[in-house]
């Protein structure tokens, strides 16, 4: 009996850890994450958005807030870049990272997404081949929250519901 209680009580801890992993592969030279990578977003909560890159002839990102059916909830258009001195080293180099910056308030519940279209001179997004510069896209899930009791209170419920039942069924 002590071990399944003890299996029960890792497996419930296992539903408590979330496992994230850092969304800035700069390897490419662009990149866009969000400030709830890898964690669900309540309803009404602002997102920040950022976009990196190691490009010095990006001179702005434009941002394009997708509803979770993929039509454009929000446009942020021409975002200067701009630098804090932090620096991205790889195998080839080291280089200075250029950010810009975009927030929003999905309204929506499901996988939002967020596009960062990096404009180099002359604004061009596409174009001749030589004028590309790049596209990164990122997601965030927006979630309804259970009111007054909250995520962890709700587990809690349903922790006690569990032993409740199986306290009756012997």
């Amino acid at each position: 009996m002590k071990l399944k209680t003890a299996l029960l009580a890792l497996f419930t801890l296992s539903l408590f850890i979330t496992c994230t992993w850092a969304q800035w592969p700069l390897n490419s030279g662009y990149a866009v994450t969000t400030n709830y990578h890898g964690e669900d977003v309540p309803p009404g909560t602002l997102v920040l958005a950022t976009a990196g890159t190691t490009d010095p002839n990006v001179e702005n990102v434009t941002f394009s807030w997708k509803y979770p059916d993929k039509t454009t909830a929000f446009t942020d258009p021409e975002v200067v870049v701009w630098s804090n001195d932090t620096y991205w080293t790889n195998s080839s180099g080291t280089y200075l990272i250029y950010y810009a910056q975009s927030s929003h308030t999905p309204d929506d519940i499901g996988d939002w997404g967020v596009q960062a279209l990096f404009n180099g001179p002359g604004g061009h997004i596409r174009g001749p081949e030589s004028d590309i510069i790049k596209i990164r896209a990122t997601s965030i899930n927006t979630i309804p929250e259970i009111p007054v009791v909250g995520a962890a209170g709700a587990a809690a419920i349903m922790l006690l519901s569990l032993g409740l039942f199986l306290k009756k069924k012997r």
